[in-house]
């Protein structure tokens, strides 16, 4: 019986943890997305002939920028969904946060 309860004990530990992870995952992914939209809008704004060497940096920089910006976002995105999934399995797991959750 004590096995059981520090079982459930740790499971819910674990989803608690899931539980932040999830929040914290989706305000990265907010701030990641904001970062992405703000180069884009400048790229939009450059000429495709940039006058100088430095809005040419400038201009690669930003799609330096946009580039990791969008590999982050597809990480972030895919770690998210591999969480929800671990979270729900523990919901179906612990009879008490499934019904409580639906």
């Amino acid at each position: 019986m004590e096995t059981m309860i520090g079982e459930k004990w740790c499971k819910v530990e674990i989803y608690n943890e899931y539980l932040k992870k999830i929040a914290s995952l989706l305000h990265q992914i907010n701030t990641v997305e904001q970062m992405l939209q703000k180069a884009e809008i400048e790229l939009q704004m450059f000429k495709d002939d940039a006058d100088t060497i430095s809005s040419k940096q400038y201009q690669e920089r930003l799609h330096s920028t946009k580039t990791q910006c969008e590999r982050r976002l597809s990480e972030m995105k895919e770690e998210l969904c591999l969480i929800q999934a671990l979270k729900e399995q523990l919901e179906n797991e612990l009879d008490f946060l499934h019904s409580k959750n639906r």
